[in-house]
């Protein structure tokens, strides 16, 4: 019933935004867990991540520390991949996959509220 009525734009805005971002994350964390089996491109980069995710945590804004967390604990699996290849290989697919699927997921609401407001 209430897809009759229009979505709220800010709402369909977030979805928006919310699906690319996750999707593009997604396959970024998937690219990343690909890229850990090149023994120095791996510690560069988990290294890397790591670095990035504290100045993210360094932030003022609550977006700015999630995705700071997020970096921070990607790169720390990274790095731990040196010793626990298959248990943080599988850590990182699932998430990849995860965030792939919650992005197409918001991608569906930004249509479906793009649809409702036409």
């Amino acid at each position: 019933m209430s897809d009759n009525y229009p979505t709220d734009s800010g709402e369909v805005r977030k979805n928006g935004m919310h699906g690319v971002v996750s999707t593009g994350a997604g396959i970024g964390l998937l690219l990343f867990n690909s890229l850990l089996n090149i023994p120095v491109v791996g510690w560069i980069l988990g290294g890397g991540l790591v670095v990035l995710g504290i100045m993210g945590l360094v932030g003022k804004n609550r977006t700015d520390k999630t995705t700071g967390a997020l970096l921070m604990g990607a790169g720390v699996l990274g790095l731990a991949s040196f010793l626990l290849k298959g248990f943080t290989g599988f850590i990182l697919g699932i998430a990849g996959f995860g965030m792939i699927g919650y992005g197409v997921f918001n991608l569906f609401k930004f249509a479906r509220g793009l649809k409702s407001r036409s």
